[in-house]
């Protein structure tokens, strides 16, 4: 916050008593006063703060990317939340109310919405049309969790200068045999191409 001179704030764009800019532009309420009190505190300056008016589904991306230094746009605050931004979880069970990055289109999209649904679980989908763009938005911080095969986990992990720094979680939600497809109706083919027969 230092860095940038102010305090960048997450708010509700039309929170009347809460965040809400007045026939001036000038921010209102109280979650607008909150920030402008921990600009006074950090700064000395209570003008010295920015709202940025947010969407239920772009603020814990905003918060996560740095976009906002602080959130303050009715959210509340559960233990679910609080475990989520110091991730740290040993089990695809700890991961309700995650963001989660996946390759849109693909079984695993399904599979995580069935994963979730039967656990009972929240969680926010974000999706990509290629598996490595959905990589580089959970390493970008974007999301907390990756999602897609195990076998591309451990090889896009092992490539990262610090694998240390994540995990691969111990869940198979899913076990489903990897194989080459042909076009429909051609059946001698279809077998030449799964078992190498003519």
């Amino acid at each position: 916050m230092k860095t940038r001179g102010g305090v960048a704030c997450g708010v509700n764009s039309d929170h009347p008593g809460f965040s809400q800019p007045n026939e001036k532009g000038e921010w209102t309420g109280l979650d607008a006063d909150y920030c402008r009190a921990i600009a006074a505190a950090v700064f000395g300056d209570a003008t010295k703060v920015r709202f940025v008016p947010l969407t239920a589904k772009e603020r814990f991306v905003a918060l996560q990317t740095g976009e906002v230094g602080i959130l303050a746009r009715n959210t509340t605050w559960t233990m679910s939340r609080d475990s989520m931004f110091a991730l740290g979880v040993k089990s695809a069970k700890e991961l309700n109310g995650a963001t989660i990055c996946i390759q849109a289109g693909t079984t695993t999209e399904l599979n995580i919405a069935g994963y979730f649904k039967s656990d009972h679980m929240d969680y926010k989908a974000v999706l990509f049309d290629k598996y490595d763009e959905a990589a580089q938005a959970y390493f970008s911080g974007h999301c907390d969790v990756y999602t897609t095969d195990q076998t591309v986990l451990y090889s896009i992990r092992a490539q990262q200068s610090k694998p240390d720094d994540h995990s691969v979680l111990p869940e198979i939600i899913s076990k489903e045999p990897l194989s080459p497809y042909v076009r429909w109706g051609d059946g001698q083919w279809l077998k030449i191409a799964r078992r190498g027969q003519d």
